[in-house]
């Protein structure tokens, strides 16, 4: 991790492993992740952490809704993403809304934004999650604003999940998805 930080763009942390104390990221990694983070804030860090999103700061985060409501409720007993937000000093927070889109809340200001999706029909969801972080963590890194990020996130997502298994965006596609967005 040390040695590859400084020769990347884009940090992206997959957290996933729905075991207590994770897989890979580790609380030592996720501490050590926050640290490097927090000692160079113009690099992007995107998180998509499925059972710990509150634990980073500073940080793009990225959780689904349900994963963004478990988090809220362990952390405030209630839901409320703003907050979520704040106290995550996300950069930004996004949490991906499905078929509906994502809700963009940067932890600094507050300013909520929606990002709609188009429609599809699905086939298969699988790797959608996956799909809209590195399309939105690309465009942030190519300097589109946090709502553009979000919305090209959607168009990657979206033609991700009209394929059968873990699909793929190409950029053809992605292109040519990109006259159906509201």
């Amino acid at each position: 991790l040390e040695g590859a930080w400084s020769s990347v763009d884009v940090v992206m942390v997959s957290d996933q492993a729905e075991t207590e104390n994770g897989g890979v990221v580790t609380a030592v990694v996720r501490k050590r992740v926050l640290e490097l983070a927090a000692q160079e804030p113009s690099k992007l860090v995107w998180v998509d952490s499925r059972k710990r999103p509150e634990l980073f700061r500073g940080v793009a985060i990225k959780p689904n809704r349900d994963e963004a409501e478990d988090a809220c409720r362990r952390l405030f007993g209630t839901v409320d993403f703003a907050r979520l937000a704040r106290e995550s000093d996300a950069r930004p927070l996004i949490v991906t809304h499905g078929e509906r889109g994502a809700l963009v809340i940067d932890g600094r200001d507050g300013v909520e934004q929606w990002a709609p999706t188009r429609r599809v029909t699905p086939v298969d969801i699988c790797g959608a999650g996956d799909s809209f972080s590195a399309g939105a963590a690309s465009a942030l890194a190519c300097g589109a604003s946090t709502l553009e990020a979000a919305r090209f996130g959607n168009i990657v997502a979206s033609i991700t999940v009209t394929k059968k298994g873990t699909g793929t965006s190409s950029p053809a596609e992605v292109i040519a998805a990109s006259v159906d967005v509201p």
